[in-house]
C-alpha cells in the first residue's frame, strides 16, 4: 500500500473503533473553515470535536517525510489525533508520543477513559496519556529527552495558547516542528505571532480547521512548506470574534438562528 492508502486505512480503523467504544456523530462532513473533514464528536455531545480526517493526512504526511522520534501533544480530547499520530510514528520508526490534558473539556474523565480504551485497542505502544495542567506540568510529564514534534491543541484562549507555546519550547529540539491546530480560533494567532517574534518560520495550511506549522530551522521549514498545497503565511482575520461565533453556531446546530440574529442587528 502507498502512504495515502495506509493513512486512510488507519483513519477508518480509528473511527470504527471509536464508534464501537462510545458511538460517534459526524459534524462538518465537508469541513469547517475550508473544505475537508469530516469531523466527529462523541454521540449525543456538543464537544469536544475531533480534528478533520483531512488534517490527519496533514500530520501523516509530515510524519512520513520528517520521521520525528518523539512527539508531545497538549490536548487529547477523546484520543483520535493522538492515536493516529502514534500509529503513524510507529510505522516510521518513532520512539514516544506523550499527551498532556487536564480533562476539563466536555465530560473530561469519560473522554480520557475513551482515549485510553482506544489507545489499548489499537495497541499504541508509543503512546502515554497523562493528566495535568499546561504549562505547569509540561516538564514533569515530558521527562528528560527532548521532542522534535510538538502539537498545541489545548484550551483555545488567549493568552493560554501562548503560555503553552512558551512551555513546550523548553522541551523541544532546535529543529523541532511545532503544530498549532484551529488557527481560526482566538488565542492561536497570538501564539503563532509570538513564535514568529522568537524567530520561527511559519506556514498556514488551509485544511478544514487550519493548521500552522512552524520551526526555527530554515532547512526544516523549506522541507515542510514543500509538502503541501493550498498554503499561505499565517495572518490575523479582520473580524475574528464574528468568525468564531459563526463557527460555534455551526458546531451547535444554531447557524440559521445566528444568521437571522446577525441580519436583524444590521
Amino acid at each position: 500500500m502507498n502512504g495515502t492508502t495506509t493513512m486512510n486505512a488507519l483513519i477508518d480503523d480509528i473511527v470504527t473503533n471509536l464508534g464501537d467504544i462510545a458511538g460517534l456523530d459526524t459534524l462538518w462532513p465537508r469541513g469547517a473553515v475550508h473544505r475537508g473533514g469530516p469531523h466527529y464528536r462523541l454521540r449525543g455531545t456538543v464537544g469536544p470535536v475531533s480534528i478533520g480526517m483531512d488534517e490527519c493526512r496533514v500530520f501523516g504526511t509530515l510524519i512520513q517525510k520528517t520521521r520525528p522520534a518523539r512527539c508531545f501533544i497538549i490536548g487529547n480530547a477523546f484520543g483520535l489525533s493522538s492515536v493516529f499520530i502514534s500509529k503513524m510514528m510507529e510505522q516510521c520508526g518513532g520512539e514516544a508520543v506523550v499527551t498532556l490534558d487536564n480533562q476539563s473539556e466536555g465530560d473530561g474523565e469519560r473522554n480520557a477513559a475513551i482515549a485510553q480504551s482506544l489507545t489499548e485497542r489499537l495497541d499504541c505502544r508509543l503512546l502515554s496519556n497523562r493528566k495535568g495542567e499546561s504549562p505547569r506540568d509540561i516538564a514533569s510529564v515530558a521527562g528528560e529527552d527532548p521532542y522534535d514534534l510538538i502539537l498545541i491543541d489545548g484550551l483555545h484562549r488567549h493568552p493560554q495558547v501562548t503560555h503553552d507555546f512558551i512551555g513546550v519550547r523548553e522541551i523541544a529540539t532546535d529543529d523541532a516542528v511545532f503544530c498549532w491546530h484551529d488557527y481560526w480560533m482566538l488565542g492561536i494567532p497570538q501564539s503563532v505571532a509570538e513564535a514568529q517574534r522568537c524567530g520561527f518560520h511559519c506556514v498556514k495550511i488551509n485544511c478544514s480547521c487550519e493548521i500552522v506549522l512552524g520551526t526555527r530551522s530554515e532547512t526544516v521549514y523549506d522541507r515542510i512548506e514543500a509538502l503541501y498545497e493550498n498554503t499561505e503565511p499565517p495572518r490575523k482575520r479582520l473580524r475574528p470574534t464574528a468568525f468564531l461565533k459563526a463557527c460555534h453556531a455551526m458546531a451547535t446546530g444554531t447557524l440559521n438562528t445566528w444568521r437571522a440574529r446577525t441580519r436583524h442587528a444590521r
